[in-house]
């Protein structure tokens, strides 16, 4: 029932108030007495769209055409309480809107925005003005050479451009080569004081982050509602903490889920995988597990073993696992019909094999299990390894059928899932999901969380508490299982400083388990492998990311390099394994509170004024301050360096920060700052020399060293079972019974 409609509404709740005024319609939000947005309208436009899927590198070229925007010609309020209201909304054109607007009590506007005259524009959308000077981080693991996306125009799964050194004049004119947005999130922090979430998971949301006065979040309208989320929460920290605790904390993965893994492109046989773990032994480096990657069952994907690749599969995962090194398989949701331009074994017998359509394929299909076509039949496709049906992951029937097969090959020793694929823009909109309850408009990113958790689901049944999920895709939601790797990488240094912006950016969107492939998977200039110089620097990042994995097209087994190069790759494998304590401590961290391993600079100071845009140096756990080399034949750069006493690690000094350093870099070297008076507990070399094996966490021997003069008196480390470490006026303590070496810096 209608009520009276003034020409304007207070709603209130805690810190946060809200002023709508309905002629011009627009709201604002303030806490505490400071306008965090003001202006916030809606707005729908018609228009077309042509998005291009490019298959062979998985990139999108958003293609809109857009009508002007109308905007509201009138406004009523028809329902409001304290904290919530409803307004009626007529367009210029005629068309109208339902707004509902509520405070919620963590401090939260929630809105919902609907189409009420059962008409369909292209898109919807809430704007507000922007303020001038605002910074923007987020978006998922954005693979751009910044971290501030202010005065962009972002689709999420779209935009996403390779303009290095393998791109030609030619190809540079038209913009670049398209490449994968694999872990886009609708999800953006701003410096003025807030942070939106867009609760939807259609193709073509979208975010306008001040290409003019006005910032916009937008969907399609075939997507449904548009819902949008304004935390307020005092603190960037405070608003990525409840963001996470709507959609999902981080989890805390077992040990081995944070050491260093090994994989390549194919495994042609099984001598090919020893001959990887042989490596890694005899030349002294660390490992803890075995990827599989494709092809290694009978067709893509059957979840069966290739008998002729692997001709002892259970066998070999057995021995792999007596000598601490664990298994893990790669799949995807596809099954094929055909496998054509997939990667196939050489051998006949596997070639055969792949010949005919996978032998699950007949039984998904009579039940339905697989993502529909608009005419009711199963959805058939054209991917990177053939031509199959993605599975509908959505309905609970297609999702124990998947995962029952998963488990199958648990059940034979294998401890880990490679989860790759399962991205949005693989799915048209006329696709129907969830048993045919959901349109691909509505939910075509819906299908990687659903992807994700299934498989967690698997591990978590067969292996509890210690299996782990590697997986490719991301948005909201998908932080929350298992670990996320930020796909496909050209080996050169462009692309090495785009992931590190894409690390920190997924950070900023609460994807605290990450991982990339060490030395990049794709090669230079198609032929070409890593060069040694980036093989190294990439190690190094490597190091200091919270999983280290390696994987590749080519030959890029650090034994196949020079001595030097072995060297220094061996070591900083090591490094890394020394500080699984810490890694795991901090990752422990953000399952708690959601601040994550890796921290941009914003989430350490939002009163450093260059603390949105860092884009090549990050906070690693609660105490070091990482600055990765990304320039080809560099001995030295240039550090922001966070407010604050530090120490540098290669020198022992105590520096000021809060402003810039010179740092030397030579090969051997990655500049690492440790913040004064913190404790670091890592694990002895000696006990990692050859990989974390299967030691319990309460008997593995710890180091704890404190760096400097802690300013108060008194420091502590918390581990991530619990265990605390602190040291007071010169002495130190442990508060469980711990083989522990105490060192002072």
């Amino acid at each position: 029932m209608a009520v009276a409609s003034p020409p304007s509404l207070r709603l209130a709740r805690g810190a946060i108030s809200l002023e709508l005024s309905l002629q011009p319609l627009s709201a604002t939000l303030v806490r505490d007495g400071t306008t965090l947005i003001a202006g916030l309208h809606p707005w729908v436009a018609d228009g077309n769209y042509a998005d291009r899927f490019i298959r062979i590198t998985e990139g999108v070229v958003a293609d809109e055409t857009l009508a002007p925007k109308e905007r509201s010609a009138d406004a009523v309020v028809t329902a409001s309480e304290e904290h919530a209201a409803t307004v009626a909304v007529r367009l210029g054109s005629g068309r109208r809107l339902t707004w509902r607007l509520a405070l919620e009590a963590d401090g939260r506007l929630a809105t919902e925005l609907e189409i009420a005259d059962g008409s369909v524009p292209l898109r919807i959308a809430l704007a507000w003005d922007g303020h001038g000077s605002e910074h923007f981080a987020g978006l998922g693991a954005r693979h751009e050479q910044g971290v501030d996306h202010a005065g962009s125009v972002v689709q999420l799964g779209a935009g996403r451009v390779y303009r290095g050194p393998d791109c030609s004049p030619e190809i540079l004119a038209v913009g670049g080569i398209p490449q994968g947005d694999y872990a886009p999130a609708p999800w953006v922090q701003s410096s003025a004081g807030y942070a939106v979430w867009l609760d939807g998971h259609g193709n073509g949301t979208r975010f306008d982050l001040g290409s003019g006065p006005v910032v916009s979040a937008s969907a399609r309208s075939a997507a449904g509602p548009l819902r949008l989320h304004v935390l307020t929460n005092p603190t960037p920290a405070a608003r990525l903490r409840r963001y996470l605790q709507l959609t999902g904390m981080p989890a805390l993965l077992p040990a081995w889920g944070y050491g260093f893994w090994k994989s390549r492109d194919v495994y042609e046989h099984q001598d090919h995988v020893l001959e990887d773990v042989h490596g890694c032994r005899w030349h002294g480096i660390p490992i803890d597990a075995i990827v599989l990657d494709s092809p290694w069952e009978t067709q893509y994907n059957t979840w069966e073993p290739n008998p002729h690749q692997f001709p002892e599969f259970e066998p070999m995962v057995r021995r792999l696992r007596e000598g601490g090194i664990r298994t893990v398989v790669w799949v995807t949701p596809w099954v094929n019909v055909e496998s054509r331009d997939g990667q196939v074994p050489p051998d006949p017998g596997s070639r055969r094999l792949h010949a005919e359509p996978a032998s699950n394929y007949a039984e998904g299909d009579e039940a339905g299990h697989y993502v529909r076509a608009a005419d009711g039949s199963s959805l058939v496709a054209r991917w990177w390894m053939g031509r199959g049906s993605p599975v509908d992951l959505l309905d609970p029937g297609a999702e124990s059928w998947w995962r029952e097969q998963a488990k199958r090959v648990l059940a034979l020793g294998v401890e880990g899932i490679k989860a790759d694929d399962g991205e949005g823009y693989y799915i048209p909109d006329d696709a129907r999901l969830a048993g045919g309850g959901r349109s691909g408009a509505e939910a075509a990113w819906a299908l990687g969380g659903a992807y994700r958790s299934s498989m967690q689901r698997a591990l978590d049944e067969v292996h509890p508490g210690s299996g782990v999920l590697f997986g490719r895709c991301g948005w909201s939601g998908q932080q929350a299982t298992g670990m996320l790797w930020g796909g496909d990488q050209i080996s050169d240094f462009w692309s090495l400083r785009q992931l590190v912006a894409a690390t920190i950016s997924a950070a900023a969107s609460g994807f605290s388990n990450w991982s990339h492939d060490v030395g990049g998977y794709l090669g230079r200039g198609v032929a070409d492998r890593c060069s040694a110089e980036l093989l190294v620097r990439w190690a190094q990042l490597g190091c200091f990311t919270p999983l280290m994995q390696a994987h590749g097209r080519l030959e890029q087994e650090p034994w196949t390099y020079d001595s030097r190069t072995l060297g220094l790759y061996r070591g900083y494998v090591l490094l890394h394994e020394m500080l699984v304590p810490y890694i795991r401590a901090a990752a422990a961290t953000a399952a708690r509170c959601g601040v994550p391993i890796v921290r941009p600079l914003h989430l350490i100071d939002r009163a450093d004024p260059r603390a949105w845009t860092v884009a090549d140096a990050f906070g690693f756990g609660p105490a070091l301050w990482v600055a990765p080399v990304l320039d080809d034949g560099v001995r030295e750069r240039i550090v922001p360096l966070p407010r604050g006493r530090w120490i540098e690690t290669w020198s022992d000094d105590e520096v000021e920060g809060g402003g810039e350093v010179l740092a030397p870099a030579p090969r051997s070297t990655v500049p690492v700052w440790v913040r004064a008076g913190s404790i670091v507990v890592s694990h002895p070399a000696a006990h990692v020399a050859a990989g974390l094996g299967d030691t319990p966490d309460e008997r593995r021997p710890l180091v704890a060293t404190l760096w400097g003069e802690p300013r108060l008196g008194r420091a502590a480390a918390r581990l991530a079972d619990g265990t605390t470490v602190r040291w007071a006026g010169g002495r130190w303590e442990c508060d469980a019974e711990r083989e522990i070496v105490f060192l002072e810096r």
